[in-house]
């Protein structure tokens, strides 16, 4: 085959000799040093530099954006945030804005409102501190979450409640037990033909008709479908992650089954503060002690138990309940005892008694509707919108002080016995109870109105708001009064001192009520208010 030739020319306006295109090939130059091209390996230093410099930050584009580009397109500017240079994130879970901040929003667009919610329902304490993102991708250590402990069996073929194999854990406080033994206890009344209500009413059996009235009563008062709105309840306890919504219970029709129940109780609970170590989420009304009396036999007590709440208590309440974290230690009793023991004691026609029901039946997460509620068959003497406390109605109507640390199945007594001498035997015509204690003795000034409080806030929100705007801690923040959509509460200070203090240095304008009496906003994040008053109207100078 005869070989080719190739004829090399000199490129032009180059003065330099053009590199020799046989040099580098596998034959190599015939020609050696006589040719009259470069025989020079190439370098970094003979290579032609770019006619164009493009500078591209690596660290700011990921690889989702890179693509390619025409010489004609115009490169893409991308900028970046550097780390250090984060904006502090707001605290979302405050629903009080900072001290003297009135915030002013613009007009939500639809996604705006959507996104929104969201956030609200992701946080659930309004005034818990900024938690940090979970790493979706970490799955939480089993073995030592108490979320995922499965549920007790405890009603594997039991027919009655004195059969189930319970571990209850007995817990008294000296010297209360027994203290109304000797009070008459009332007879059932004559039965009264059944009228079909929107709930269940007794009307099976003689100790449920006794009560019937009462059951009545206690559904009439305004309050009531606010208090009593079960549903709200569970909306709250999604949207707070303190459950899905199928942790509650409701009891079954009345049946052959209960016959030899008691159909009348009177019960009341204990409750601390617990916290959920994965999600952040707090639950302010945790079941720690459950008292239920027979309410026919005051005297036969059918539970009292210290119960194991299923997340870390964070709030004892000692002060309160007599309950400390060494009671609690080897507790085994849990919230799924609770349940199961009402469930096999209660049918929807058992009338359930006592002071402020819906706190008991909220800690237990029980639907119920056959209740009598002392808090709400009594009113204060010259007080027409106060809700009486368990302290004013013993001594009121049974003459009896209550000791300063609640002792459930001394309050579920009383509470029994207050509705029997107080209301059962006046034909359900009650006086009003004046307060043990008057408000100018109790100190009125020593104490500071607060209203408008949106739902959702407990007492310890509140309690947090006043000391983070005011540095002053209050010395009681009561149950709050939720008549509508807001809620009300009387906050008591230590001293007429601290809560003058307390009021005069939250930010902001004082400005008298319709009564008279000077009040301050205190601002929420989502641009409402609650009013804080004082209970004292200004000395006319």
């Amino acid at each position: 085959m005869a070989k080719k030739k190739y004829t090399l020319y000199k490129a032009e306006g180059n003065s330099a000799p053009a590199p020799c295109a046989f040099f580098l090939s596998p034959q190599g130059c015939k020609n050696g040093d006589k040719c009259k091209f470069s025989h020079v390996l190439p370098t970094e230093g003979t290579i032609a530099p770019p006619t164009a410099t493009v500078n591209c930050d690596i660290k700011s584009i990921s690889s989702s954006d890179v693509s390619s580009e025409s010489e004609n397109e115009t490169p893409i500017t991308r900028t970046t945030t550097p780390k250090n240079s984060r904006t502090k994130s707001v605290d979302v879970d405050d629903i009080f804005a900072a001290p003297g901040q009135i915030p002013v929003h613009p007009p939500r667009s639809e996604d705006s409102k959507k996104s929104k919610r969201k956030r609200s329902i992701e946080h659930s304490d309004p005034f818990a501190k900024p938690k940090h993102a979970i790493d979706a991708s970490r799955t939480p250590d089993t073995s030592t979450n108490p979320n995922t402990k499965k549920k007790a069996k405890v009603l594997e073929k039991k027919t009655s409640f004195r059969d189930l194999d319970l571990p209850v854990a007995s817990f008294a406080l000296p010297g209360v037990h027994g203290a109304l033994a000797n009070l008459p206890v009332a007879t059932p009344s004559a039965a009264k033909p059944p009228q079909p209500p929107k709930f269940p009413v007794p009307s099976s059996t003689p100790e449920g008709l006794k009560w019937r009235e009462a059951v009545l009563a206690t559904r009439s008062n305004p309050k009531y479908k606010v208090d009593f709105d079960f549903d709200r309840m569970k909306q709250s306890d999604e949207e707070s992650k303190l459950t899905n919504g199928t942790d509650w219970i409701k009891a079954k029709p009345y049946g052959s089954w209960c016959v030899g129940n008691p159909h009348a109780i009177a019960i009341d609970c204990e409750m601390c503060e617990t916290k959920d170590p994965v999600t952040g989420a707090s639950n302010h009304k945790a079941l720690c002690r459950l008292s239920v009396v027979n309410a026919v036999n005051p005297e036969e007590v059918l539970i009292d138990t210290l119960v194991k709440p299923d997340w870390p208590v964070v709030n004892h309440r000692t002060w309160v309940n007599g309950i400390g974290k060494d009671h609690l230690n080897e507790v085994q009793f849990t919230m799924q005892h609770a349940q199961a023991f009402m469930m096999a004691l209660c049918s929807e026609e058992t009338v359930i008694i006592g002071h402020a029901l819906q706190n008991d039946l909220a800690a237990l997460k029980m639907e119920h509707h056959c209740n009598v509620d002392s808090a709400m068959l009594f009113s204060v003497k010259d007080e027409p919108n106060a809700t009486c406390s368990l302290k004013d109605l013993a001594m009121g109507i049974l003459k009896r002080e209550m000791p300063d640390v609640h002792d459930s199945v001394n309050d579920a007594r009383v509470a029994l016995h207050i509705l029997e001498e107080g209301y059962l035997k006046v034909n359900g015509k009650p006086e009003p109870v004046a307060r043990s204690f008057p408000l100018k003795k109790r100190g009125g000034s020593a104490e500071l109105f607060v209203h408008r409080i949106p739902k959702g806030c407990f007492p310890e929100h509140i309690s947090n708001m006043f000391l983070t705007h005011t540095h002053i801690k209050p010395k009681e923040v009561p149950p709050i009064d939720f008549n509508s959509d807001t809620g009300k509460t009387t906050v008591s200070f230590v001293s007429s001192e601290h809560a003058n203090i307390a009021f005069k240095t939250i930010e902001g304008e004082a400005k008298p009520d319709k009564s008279g009496r000077l009040q301050k906003r205190v601002y929420l994040r989502n641009g409402g208010y609650v009013n804080v008053r004082k209970m004292t109207r200004p000395k006319q100078t």
